[in-house]
């Protein structure tokens, strides 16, 4: 059995090892283009059981049941090839007289179609499929369709895939009522928490917390002591409060209205792990302060943190994050480059020397 996921680009691996977690089983994953790869399971897996899992998974995006895939080439002619692989791989027993379907396509690289040109092509093949072994027409329903097949075209790979995971990515969590202007999509955030290594009964501060996106997905999904969420902005401190509330983890964490540069006054215990996606300089700071800020957070982060503590930061400002972590004395653990939407940004882990 083999799966096409999507994910955050760059964080492929960790996506691939919830999985092996959550599924319960070893599996091989090979990336095909940034943020997709391919997860192939054991040919005992159980497709009812699986369907289930998929909506436990925290840092992807899609998940769909490959069908049929095949080698295709750049030029038109592909569109043929395109067309044999989708109705070979007997889409029609996903439908009958009462469902809806539709063709969400995707096309990454150069090629001489598009990728209309792929979903029309395909959704002309299950139409096909279906009138010769059923002898009716599928009806199509592109805005609420029953069953989504996915047509998508990697470079010189094509893949006909069964959605398992729904119409909606899975990134978008049902608890977000309070947009922040930059908010972090919950599957960064929670990647993050996996790069941090946490342990049972550490205690998780975000000191720049936003929407709460964090620090929400680190007392829903983690056995942590305590979490604190501290913004020095009432709106987005509310706003995290009216999130934590929708998604029933307001009680596991402390809200705090505050500056990240005086952490020491408002935090009342050693943290052994601060996390956060402070402003970039990009969307909502001008560069010249950034230095500032960083210098005042590693600064008041080194007076609370404990004996085994780290920091945990996601920036596109990673050079200048890393001068100031270095002229204070920290040491780089880790950086791992990915993207936060359109934007190259690294997470970076510090600790005290």
């Amino acid at each position: 059995m083999i799966l096409l996921v999507t994910t955050n680009p760059g964080l492929e691996d960790l996506a691939s090892k919830e999985f092996e977690e959550k599924i319960g089983e070893k599996v091989r994953y090979e990336v095909v283009a940034g943020g997709r790869f391919i997860v192939e399971l054991s040919k005992n897996s159980n497709i009812e059981d699986l369907a289930s899992k998929i909506f436990s998974l925290k840092t992807v995006h899609r998940v769909s049941l490959v069908l049929s895939e095949a080698n295709v080439s750049a030029d038109k002619n592909s569109l043929k090839t395109i067309y044999d692989t989708t109705k070979n791989s007997e889409p029609h027993i996903y439908l009958n007289h009462h469902t809806t379907f539709a063709i969400r396509s995707e096309r990454i690289g150069v090629h001489q179609y598009t990728s209309l040109d792929v979903a029309k092509v395909a959704g002309q093949a299950v139409i096909d499929a279906t009138l010769e072994k059923y002898g009716f027409k599928p009806i199509v329903n592109l805005e609420y369709p029953t069953v989504i097949f996915d047509s998508t075209v990697v470079h010189g790979k094509y893949f006909f895939s069964l959605r398992l995971s729904g119409e909606e990515s899975l990134h978008k969590r049902k608890y977000r009522i309070y947009d922040h202007p930059a908010a972090l999509k919950p599957t960064l955030a929670y990647s993050m928490l996996m790069i941090a290594n946490l342990n049972p009964e550490e205690v998780v501060v975000d000191p720049m917390c936003g929407g709460g996106t964090i620090a929400i997905e680190a007392a829903l999904n983690f056995n942590v002591k305590e979490v604190f969420c501290i913004d020095i902005s009432p709106k987005h401190l509310h706003g995290a409060i009216i999130n934590a509330i929708s998604a029933g983890a307001y009680r596991k964490i402390r809200f705090i209205l505050g500056d990240v540069r005086k952490l020491s006054e408002i935090v009342s215990t050693q943290a052994d792990l601060i996390i956060t996606n402070p402003p970039y300089g990009i969307r909502l700071f001008r560069r010249e302060k950034l230095k500032d800020l960083y210098h005042g957070f590693l600064s008041s982060a080194l007076k609370i943190l404990s004996s085994k503590g780290r920091v945990v930061v996601i920036t596109s400002e990673h050079s200048l994050l890393k001068e100031v972590a270095t002229e204070l004395g920290y040491s780089i653990l880790l950086e791992r480059e990915c993207m936060h939407g359109n934007l190259k940004v690294k997470i970076m882990m510090f600790k005290p020397m």
